[in-house]
């Protein structure tokens, strides 16, 4: 509410003293400066048709001192006649009769011979008392009722002295006396009733604001005493307007003009030729009337406090810009439509503008930073403050003493949570990595150090005398790291460098580690970057090693008797037939026993090797190696694969994914019956949601006796490596293909090795008429580069 009341206080207030010191002198001086500078810039051509005989310093020193005889006159007249002249304007009053009257009377019959302009000669008030005072007057009698027109010749000066309008009509209201040069050039306007005047008022109306053609001498002269003697082209007088005045300095009128050059002032007659031009021409320099001025000095702040309140950070090129086009606007109204428009009034009040703007709004930050200071230094501690401040209360005598301590206080809290951060994170035992978007190291801890440049990997940019984690600083981590990769990527076109940093990393001093990635952001963009943990797996990937070991050494300890055993009774036939072949059995049983542990222990391992692997190659492959079993069992196994087993491919470790089918097919062929046969089919289904590249499905189907529904659960979804329930071991083996199934270490291989793929473990089956068990693996997307499985 309140920064609205302060808008509306600028919008009302500030244009309403900017219309009140339009007025006053300092604006208008500004004005006129501008005005003066822009009527220099819009001098136009003098016209020809306008020649001065000049009353000049020359003139004089051959006719002797001023004033001359009417004589004189006379001559000038009586010998510009034949040359035909359009006009003529004496500018001299002839209000006073000569002492020889000849003269008046030969001067008066010159007059006759040509159309000849007199002047009003402007009396002087104090001459008169009351109200006697005629305003003008008039040349003799026989002057006027010879002269072709008589008109007042006065200026009107602006408040500085400077001439810069003439009115074409002036007087009392019911005498008002044309411009004589407007009579010359046949440009009298009509007189405006003006109903509210009385008839001693005096009125002035039709102002012509002069465009100058330039300084002293801008219209073409010739000497008086030239013409007088006949020396100049007749050529050159006729049909010219001739204005005959005094142009010596101290003889006659001279005018401050703003355009007068160093001397500052033109004579009056060169006055009259600039305003008979402007008449002849149509050239005026208008002013908008006073509602057009005020809208130009209020629109502008107004339009200006608009902008400000949409955009107030950009206070200064606002009202710069605006104070400049206004006065541009000012400039081409004045040089390209002779228009007026004072830019002061409107310039000052864009300046007044800003800085009020700018005090507000720095009023406003300073009020909200001290509240902000209040507020962050009244904080509880937090994780980060082993010790919270013990500082006593804010007294409320000094208000303006409080916010700096506040805001003190805060900042020194803030130095010390940022340095408990800082040593947090240098103590944490786990490499820790702050980066940027590009993956430039921005700081580390000590254990990242140790773990990449402890001596062993060669930093760009390390240096001996700097702690640790900061040579770190500035280092590109996936060019840092890519050496170390276990297994390059195999596409670098990834969208973003965390998508590189995947699998794990060996250090040349025999360190392993993996990286995880999260990032953060902040409001700004230099804000946004990502934390990277490098977790140590030197430890967990010896101790996989000696289980490794372990598990080599149990196989060949557990598979060396039976081998023996199997080897003894091959070399002796043994008279007992019967426990010839229990022996033989029961050693055959532990030696599957232990392939099928070692399996199991491959298939839960992380050793696997994933690559592309062509899914018709590992099916065929299976259905090779359970060929023999399968003859032995008088049981068919045909291969369905239809025509894209060639061209599919998938992600898998070939190995393990083929003795998951092998086990899959020796179950099949265990549990059918002689003479039947085993199905082994690929098929590729479409993603169900439109996206992606599908799966690929692989089937087993037999003709066996099949299982129930309870059978088939607990097949499924029974805890690995635990035997699903199945006939007692003691059952003979010529039951093959009747009764329950059993599954023990294989099926738990199968379900271990399709989870590392990422796949799906289904099965189907009746009881008597057989069971269906399939995979699905998804298929790797167009174009993606593949990702290894965790």
């Amino acid at each position: 509410m309140r920064l609205l009341i302060e808008r509306l206080l600028m919008a009302l207030l500030l244009p309403l003293a900017m219309l009140g010191l339009a007025q006053r002198p300092g604006l208008l001086q500004l004005d006129a400066y501008i005005h003066d500078r822009l009527l220099i810039l819009a001098a136009h051509t003098a016209s020809p048709d306008i020649l001065i005989i000049a009353i000049d310093e020359h003139s004089l020193r051959e006719l002797g001192r001023w004033p001359w005889s009417r004589e004189t006159h006379a001559r000038l007249l009586e010998g510009l006649a034949p040359t035909a002249p359009r006009a003529v304007l004496l500018d001299l009053f002839l209000t006073e009769p000569s002492t020889d009257p000849r003269e008046d009377a030969r001067l008066a019959q010159a007059m006759g011979l040509l159309p000849v302009y007199l002047p009003l000669l402007h009396a002087s008030p104090l001459a008169f008392t009351g109200h006697d005072w005629p305003g003008f007057l008039p040349p003799l009698p026989e002057f006027a009722a010879q002269a072709r027109g008589v008109g007042h010749a006065g200026l009107a000066p602006d408040t500085d002295g400077v001439a810069r309008t003439l009115y074409l009509l002036e007087g009392y209201p019911n005498h008002l006396q044309p411009y004589v040069g407007a009579l010359m050039a046949h440009r009298t306007p009509p007189p405006t009733p003006a109903p509210d005047a009385t008839s001693l008022d005096w009125l002035r109306q039709s102002p012509l604001r002069l465009l100058f053609a330039g300084p002293r001498g801008s219209y073409r002269t010739v000497p008086y005493v030239s013409v007088l003697r006949g020396e100049v082209p007749p050529d050159l007088l006729r049909d010219k307007l001739l204005l005959v005045g005094a142009t010596a300095p101290g003889l006659g009128d001279q005018t401050l003009t703003p355009n007068a050059g160093i001397r500052g002032v033109l004579p009056g007659v060169e006055v009259h030729a600039n305003a008979i031009d402007n008449l002849m021409h149509g050239r005026n320099v208008r002013v908008s009337s006073p509602l057009g001025l005020a809208a130009w000095t209020v629109v502008p702040l107004w339009f200006a406090l608009w902008l400000l309140i949409r955009g107030g950070r950009h206070a200064l090129p606002i009202s710069v810009g605006l104070a400049s086009v206004c006065l541009l606007l000012s400039g081409v109204a004045m040089l390209v439509f002779h228009f007026w428009l004072p830019p002061a009034a409107p310039m000052l009040g864009l300046a007044i503008l800003y800085l009020l703007w700018s005090w507000r709004r720095l009023e406003s930050q300073f009020f909200y930073l001290r509240k902000r200071a209040q507020v962050l230094d009244a904080l509880p501690g937090g994780t980060f403050e082993a010790m919270p401040a013990r500082v006593p209360a804010l007294a409320p005598a000094d208000p303006a003493t409080h916010p700096k301590l506040a805001l003190d206080r805060a900042i020194a809290r803030l130095q010390r949570m940022q340095k408990l951060m800082d040593k947090a994170m240098q103590a944490m035992p786990v490499a820790m990595l702050i980066c940027d978007e590009e993956g430039r190291i921005g700081s580390g801890n000590a254990a990242a150090f140790r773990l990449l440049g402890g001596g062993a990997l060669p930093l760009p940019e390390h240096n001996d005398n700097a702690p640790a984690p900061t040579a770190l600083r500035g280092v590109r981590l996936p060019e840092l790291i890519a050496p170390l990769a276990v297994t390059p990527p195999s596409s670098t076109d990834a969208a973003h460098w965390t998508d590189l940093l995947q699998g794990e990393y060996v250090t040349p001093d025999a360190r392993v580690f993996r990286l995880e990635a999260a990032a953060f952001s902040g409001d700004a963009p230099e804000d946004r970057g990502w934390v990277v943990m490098l977790p140590e797996l030197t430890a967990e990937r010896e101790a996989q090693r000696q289980r490794n070991e372990w598990r080599q050494f149990l196989s060949h300890d557990l598979r060396s008797p039976q081998v023996t055993i199997l080897s003894v009774l091959s070399m002796h036939d043994a008279s007992d037939t019967e426990l010839r072949t229990t022996i033989r059995r029961e050693a055959e049983r532990t030696l599957a026993l232990a392939e099928g542990f070692m399996d199991f222990a491959l298939a839960e391992s992380d050793d696997y090797r994933f690559e592309d692997t062509h899914v018709g190659a590992v099916l065929l492959d299976a259905r090779d190696q359970v060929w023999h079993y399968a003859q032995a069992s008088g049981v068919v196994v045909e291969a369905r694969l239809g025509d894209d087993a060639v061209d599919t491919v998938v992600r898998a470790d070939g190995a393990l994914l083929t003795r998951a089918i092998v086990n899959l097919l020796s179950n099949a062929i265990r549990h059918s019956p002689a003479g039947r046969r085993v199905e082994l089919r690929m098929d590729i289904e479409p993603a169900t949601d439109g996206a992606g590249a599908g799966q690929v499905r692989l089937s087993v189907s037999d003709q066996g006796s099949g299982m129930t529904p309870e059978q088939l659960d607990a097949l499924l979804h029974a805890p690995r490596g635990r035997r699903t329930p199945a006939a007692p071991e003691s059952a003979p083996a010529t039951t093959k293909g009747a009764g329950t199934r059993r599954m023990g270490l294989g099926f738990s291989v199968v379900r271990a090795v399709v989870q590392k793929h990422h796949g799906t473990l289904g099965a189907q089956s009746t009881p008597g008429a057989g069971t269906t068990v399939w995979v699905l693996l998804p298929l790797p997307s167009a174009g993606a580069a593949p990702s290894t499985p965790s």
